[in-house]
């Protein structure tokens, strides 16, 4: 990561006049630049080749700040931009900082951020798959949906309480009718001791009636015993088909992940993984994954992957892999298999 040396080259005049009170000791220019070759067979579209943006780590650019005010308090913020790397567009044409835009104070008791956040589910996700909660490979990113992110948030973070470490957040749904109507609450637990880490999180969020609730869960963990790294995932949902705009629930279905990663040498790191998944319904729409997964790392900041994955579903389900960036999957006909591939390089500054 970069330090922000001189405010007159940052291109936007925007973000000029936002930084130009900081110094330049305190503000960070930071990044991920992620491109993968994406190879797809889904039953009933077929076969698709394309270039990505996204598929281990969303591509973006961001700044983040850290002012010492005192007395143990800090002023910090994080501006955060998604990128598409393959075509240089934005992730989100309607906003200049889709993926977080906070501000927030710092304390030894922890801190408070108000504004658009990342989902204490997106960033637990990569402590319950060896395959970090993206690629193809990953089964849980797969086939759970869930926000990432939320709006007119205000988000609690505790410090580390001898390993514990726990966040509520509440974002504020802002509808003209009914105080709560798309109101979204989460919840977050987590425990980090030498090799072993568990966690939990929970969210659930209004419908635009302020009553139907959509629901979610993650739980697991991992631990490392010498040059293995076991991974235990789950997550229970109702909002299977969900309605984006009115967020209306759907039924209750539940996936379980178990993975594992080995580090062969300093560079090179080998992963194995499989999931499935079980519909509450009487329509038993279930789905089953196993993937594998190969990380070489070039440098500290440059890193190379590699996976290949199989998912079958049954009855009437459809999932497909979704990766991590703003990619169009490609969804098999209802109770169609799906195969894939990737290779793709990623780089953090």
């Amino acid at each position: 990561m970069k330090k922000l040396s001189a405010l007159a080259g940052v291109p936007l005049a925007l973000l000029a006049m936002a930084l130009a009170p900081a110094h330049a000791d305190n503000v960070t220019i930071y990044g991920i630049l992620d491109t993968y070759m994406g190879y797809t067979n889904a039953g009933g579209p077929g076969p698709s080749t394309a270039m990505q943006s996204g598929g281990l780590y969303a591509s973006r650019i961001g700044f983040r700040g850290n002012e010492d005010l005192g007395s143990g308090l800090h002023a910090t913020f994080t501006l955060d931009a998604g990128i598409q790397t393959d075509t240089g567009a934005s992730a989100d044409a309607t906003r200049l900082f889709g993926r977080q835009a906070w501000v927030g104070l710092a304390s030894p008791y922890g801190e408070v951020r108000l504004g658009r956040q990342n989902s204490a589910q997106v960033l637990m996700l990569g402590n319950f798959d060896a395959f970090v909660g993206g690629t193809y490979a990953s089964f849980l990113n797969n086939v759970s949906p869930y926000s990432f992110r939320y709006d007119n948030a205000i988000t609690y973070l505790s410090p580390d309480l001898s390993g514990v470490k726990f966040s509520v957040s509440d974002s504020l749904g802002e509808q003209t009718t009914g105080v709560s109507a798309l109101n979204a609450y989460v919840g977050s637990l987590e425990y980090r001791s030498g090799p072993l880490y568990l966690g939990i999180n929970h969210a659930e969020q209004n419908g635009a009636n302020g009553k139907n609730l959509t629901k979610t869960t993650f739980a697991g963990g991992n631990y490392k015993l010498g040059k293995w790294i076991g991974y235990l995932g789950y997550y229970r949902g109702n909002n299977l088909g969900a309605i984006a705009a009115t967020n209306t629930s759907g039924q209750y279905h539940s996936a379980y992940s178990v993975s594992a990663s080995y580090q062969l040498n300093a560079a090179l790191s080998l992963a194995i993984g499989y999931g499935w998944l079980k519909d509450s319904s009487n329509a038993s729409n279930d789905a089953s994954q196993i993937s594998l997964a190969g990380f070489y790392a070039l440098s500290k900041r440059t890193q190379l992957y590699a996976t290949i994955e199989h998912l079958n579903n049954r009855n009437h389900a459809a999932y497909a892999f979704q990766a991590n960036g703003p990619i169009a999957a490609n969804v098999p006909s209802p109770g169609g298999n799906v195969s894939g591939a990737q290779f793709g390089i990623v780089h953090f500054f």
